[in-house]
């Protein structure tokens, strides 16, 4: 085992450890917490025997281990910005609806109420 392998195995250990406390704290997001920790255990498996990413990526017709790592790394990046755009269009619609209720409610108030709970400031 090389010095890389030492180190970012005792790293990844360590943030699985960390996600075995989380899940002791209280269950959370059970998927996501499973998501997580399935990855954490490929990335460790994977990094301590690189030979296996190989074996895979032959399986599948692929030259390299190196490659299937990149190309899994890709899709994963492309399925998290789609998730993280969509959320923020989501999170801008809402945000649009609630000024649009709270402009109602101020408007039916009138002027004078919105005047009369200002304060000077100083």
């Amino acid at each position: 085992m090389n010095l890389f392998q030492i180190v970012a195995l005792s790293v990844l250990g360590l943030l699985a450890l960390r996600e075995l406390l989380q899940l002791r704290h209280g269950p959370g997001h059970l998927k996501q917490w499973l998501l997580r920790t399935a990855v954490l255990a490929a990335a460790m498996v994977a990094i301590a025997q690189p030979e296996l990413t190989n074996r895979f990526a032959h399986a599948i017709g692929i030259g390299r281990g190196a490659d299937v790592v990149l190309y899994l790394f890709v899709l994963a990046f492309l399925f998290t910005s789609f998730a993280f755009y969509s959320r923020s269009v989501r999170l801008e619609r809402q945000v649009t609806v609630l000024v649009g209720k709270l402009a109602q409610l101020e408007a039916q108030r009138g002027p004078a109420a919105g005047a009369a709970q200002e304060r000077p400031r100083g």
